[in-house]
């Protein structure tokens, strides 16, 4: 069975500290924790990682993976794509992955949301090259995330099956089927399309706001694309990602984790 986790940023807008999340995630019966972070310095510095290991351990909702993002308003010159930028990133991607090691991950989540589509795709490709050599070395798998909008608008736009990275093999997807269906697409067929190189999966739903962040199911089947797991043999994890449903106050946190376990429980069940 895949592992559901809760994706901590689901309940910023509510306001909730680590230790209501935890607690709010175990209520739910979930598998873990998917953190969110902008800054490892800040999200995971020593203090706050420990904090979240403790509580993890007292309500048995480990740590299981974590999302870097990249927003346009911490990457200013852009992410992946930016010169300027580079010492940072692999600075920041390279305490990332020391620290999933250390939580023993095997995969990490990376957003480029500060490279826009008429970024430059050449240093975007460097970038990545450059990133598969540190997963590698640290023994994690990178799943870079695609989202329309962006310069990685589809999963086509990872490049992954192309030169150099081609050969990595820590570089794959972490599919977002909120932002699937936000570009019209179907995310079920994506699945085999992809095959190994799934590494992690966002569930949600849209009415074509990439933003929408809706609990999968409300708008769209989601049993064909669990489905598709299925028969593939996935054997990663997934978390729900509906930030923008809770922060446009038409839903709480905890009701959208309870929506998306309640949902994927009847899927299991009638399997």
């Amino acid at each position: 069975m895949i592992e559901l986790l809760a994706a901590d940023w689901n309940h910023w807008p509510d306001g909730l500290s680590p230790a209501e999340i935890a607690l709010t995630a175990a209520t739910a019966g979930v598998y873990g924790l998917e953190l969110g972070v902008y800054d490892t310095d800040v999200e995971l510095a020593p203090d706050r990682l420990a904090e979240w290991r403790r509580l993890g351990e007292q309500h048995g909702v480990p740590i299981r993976m974590l999302l870097y993002s990249m927003t346009p308003e911490r990457w200013p010159h852009g992410g992946l794509t930016s010169d300027i930028e580079r010492d940072r990133l692999v600075q920041q991607i390279g305490t990332l992955l020391e620290i999933a090691s250390g939580l023993g991950l095997r995969t990490v989540g990376l957003w480029p949301g500060a490279d826009f589509p008429d970024a430059d795709r050449g240093a975007y490709l460097t970038a990545v090259s450059q990133l598969s050599v540190l997963a590698h070395k640290a023994g994690i798998r990178i799943a870079i995330e695609p989202k329309p909008g962006t310069l990685v608008a589809t999963v086509g736009d990872i490049a992954m099956f192309g030169g150099e990275v081609a050969k990595a093999d820590s570089i794959g997807v972490l599919l977002d089927i909120g932002h699937e269906f936000a570009a019209g697409r179907d995310p079920a067929p994506i699945v085999s399309a992809l095959g190994q190189r799934l590494f992690h999966v966002h569930l949600g739903d849209s009415d074509g706001d990439p933003d929408a962040d809706l609990p999968p199911g409300r708008l769209h089947p989601l049993d064909p694309f669990l489905a598709a797991l299925d028969s593939v043999g996935y054997d990663g994890a997934m978390s729900p990602d509906a930030y923008g449903a809770v922060a446009s106050h038409s839903m709480t946190g905890a009701e959208a984790l309870a929506e998306t376990v309640q949902r994927v429980a009847s899927y299991n069940a009638a399997k």
